[in-house]
């Protein structure tokens, strides 16, 4: 961001991604008793970006207070889900009425549609182009919704990964 500024660029601001889950993602005060550790824990958290990122947050923890519980595990794990549905375009990732939404501005059609086409979404995923588009997936009872918004955003990312290789084929050709 520096060297932008230095060259008078503007640095790019990173794209959000608000996630509401009914999951336990919280660092308890039994594992890390004091209340500004904790705060500190939550801040840096809040910014991991890369797997390698949540493996390093991982070992400090491991490091400093021992296992970590499932729900600081899921803390990272929301982290890393927010940026990766970011990059993707995804503003907002809810959990309402036995389904997760997928909120974005705009939606590739291109892409929703190979989503939709995927078998394992199959009579699951529904795509409102409303005012506020969003993609809907119906979760099964025994679905945990964390591992289900991984799995969509994984989807959309090798998706893209597919667009891309392809477009480059076309103009190689």
């Amino acid at each position: 961001e520096a060297v932008l500024e230095e060259k008078g660029e503007k640095p790019q601001a990173l794209p959000e991604c608000a996630v509401d889950l009914t999951v336990a993602a919280s660092i308890p005060d039994r594992y890390v008793p004091d209340p500004g550790q904790r705060m500190d824990l939550y801040r840096r958290i809040a910014r991991i970006r890369t797997s390698e990122d949540g493996d390093d947050m991982t070992d400090e923890l491991i490091d400093r207070y021992g296992d970590p519980p499932r729900q600081v595990n899921n803390l990272i794990s929301v982290a890393l889900l927010r940026d990766r549905a970011a990059r993707q375009g995804i503003g907002e990732i809810s959990q309402k009425n036995g389904s997760l939404l997928f909120a974005a501005p705009k939606f590739d059609l291109r892409r929703v549609g190979a989503l939709c086409g995927l078998e394992h979404y199959k009579n699951r995923l529904l795509f409102s182009a409303g005012e506020k588009p969003y993609l809907a997936l119906r979760l099964r009872s025994k679905d945990d919704a964390l591992r289900c918004a991984e799995k969509l955003i994984a989807d959309l990312e090798f998706i893209h990964t597919q667009e891309e290789e392809k477009n480059g084929n076309e103009i190689g050709h």
